[in-house]
């Protein structure tokens, strides 16, 4: 009995002990960490007419309930006086354990005075033809037009956002290409590529319509038609 009670004791001592050494760890420690969140405001992609000054369509950061958002720092801001794709980044203060929050916005600088470089938009209504059944796109994704200066065109996707954003598959999937516009509209393609799977067109034909900004597609690839319809912003 007396051993039963010996043993007790000792065992309460330890755990004792043991909780006595954990509230001196962990004294002064808070159990509750507020992570930063940055909200960007205004367009993505954001449209900038060449020349002009970049003006910041906002951004707003939370942290514990207060706005830091004068805390945020941002990189990237793009060259106005040269037309391109640029992206621009967003990154909250750091939080008491290291966390911090980042975003990111497209930016796409364009000449205004030019009728086919800029930012379009895919006609949701817009098809996929593989093996006689239509596919809608769906939904309007963005498409860059660049003039690369020597009478030519860069086109950022030319399968219109099918694989980069309506399947979700990324940059790597989407059919980067030149092109060049006739003064009757006509579209040639001078060259594609689809990195991800190595491959580009099979044929295309398009033509252009200065009058309203749009552009008439389609592409062939991989034994599917790409009927679209692009609409400048």
């Amino acid at each position: 009995m007396k051993k039963n009670i010996f043993y007790t004791m000792l065992f309460a001592a330890a755990m004792f002990t043991l909780a006595s050494c954990g509230d001196d760890e962990s004294e002064g420690k808070s159990r509750i960490t507020y992570y930063p969140t940055i909200e960007l405001k205004g367009d993505d992609p954001y449209l900038v007419a060449k020349g002009s000054t970049y003006q910041d369509p906002g951004y707003e950061s939370i942290m514990g309930g207060q706005d830091v958002s004068d805390k945020v720092t941002v990189t990237g801001i793009p060259n106005t006086a040269q037309s391109g794709d640029y992206t621009v980044s967003y990154t909250t203060v750091k939080n008491d354990d290291g966390f911090d929050a980042s975003a990111k916005r497209r930016v796409i600088v364009a000449d205004a005075s030019d009728p086919i470089e800029g930012l379009y938009w895919i006609d949701p209504s817009s098809y996929r033809l593989r093996q006689g059944a239509k596919k809608a796109y769906g939904a309007a994704y963005p498409l860059v037009v660049m003039n690369n200066g020597d009478g030519t065109y860069s086109v950022d996707d030319l399968l219109g956002g099918w694989y980069y954003y309506g399947s979700g598959y990324g940059k790597n999937y989407a059919m980067a290409a030149t092109i060049s516009v006739a003064d009757d509209g006509t579209v040639t393609l001078l060259k594609s590529a689809v990195p991800g799977w190595g491959d580009a067109h099979e044929d295309f034909s398009g033509t252009f319509d200065a009058a309203t900004g749009t552009f008439e597609m389609t592409t062939v690839y991989a034994a599917m038609d790409f009927v679209q319809t692009w609409v400048k912003q």
